[in-house]
């Protein structure tokens, strides 16, 4: 490319900027930048229809059970050991700057680990009880997971894994990113706060006007 091609292509693209600034975002240019005000409204509302983090909790305890009666039956011999919960942490999906909290188990392995056989039956008959419950495949359309790969996830973005290869099971699942019921009808404690922008979340959460104040950093 010669210099005086550079130079108008240079131009052409400060031209561009100037004339349209409103279309282009910090993305545009570098996919990794931090997501601008409207973003993140548009990621929180997901969020904020969400069900209740309790009530993704209790459901996913009603599977911890099914799971560890099925693992149970097809395998007797094999041990989980109880399911620790997690603490209570900052979401990470759909972007670690929105409201809310992701709890979910310590990942935990079964001893002795199920035959392959056994893994077979497990696997076939926890399948239906996760579609039931909202689950799907955890891989992109057209993509098989890896053999021994059980990993299914809802659209709200909780998620149930099993992984299985000859003498090894591990186990764990995570609600996602989800609304604690108290942060519907009040502000969250400070700490629960975007660091930049900690005066956001009332009445944020609860109507107009709402919305950031500042993008994320």
């Amino acid at each position: 490319m010669t210099r005086h091609l550079r130079v108008a292509l240079l131009a052409l693209i400060v031209a561009m900027s100037a004339v349209l600034p409103s279309c282009v975002k910090p993305t545009t240019f570098n996919p990794y930048a931090a997501p601008d005000t409207g973003q993140l409204d548009r990621l929180q509302r997901q969020i904020n229809d969400r069900p209740d983090l309790e009530v993704v909790q209790r459901q996913l305890a009603d599977l911890d059970a099914r799971i560890r009666a099925t693992i149970a039956k097809s395998s007797p011999s094999t041990q989980l050991p109880p399911s620790t919960p997690l603490a209570s942490s900052v979401c990470a999906d759909p972007f670690s700057h929105n409201i809310g909290q992701t709890q979910g188990i310590d990942q935990v392995a079964g001893n002795p680990a199920p035959t392959s056989g056994s893994w077979t039956e497990i696997s076939d008959d926890l399948r239906p009880v996760l579609t039931a419950a909202g689950f799907r495949v955890n891989s992109p359309p057209g993509v098989t997971q890896a053999p021994g790969t059980f990993s299914f996830i809802r659209d709200d973005g909780a998620m149930v894994e099993l992984k299985y290869s000859p003498g090894v099971l591990l186990y764990k699942y995570s609600t996602g990113c989800h609304l604690p019921a108290a942060w519907r009808t009040g502000p969250p404690a400070p700490d629960q706060r975007p660091l930049n922008d900690a005066d956001v979340h009332y009445p944020y959460l609860y109507g107009s006007p709402g919305g950031r104040k500042q993008p994320a950093q």
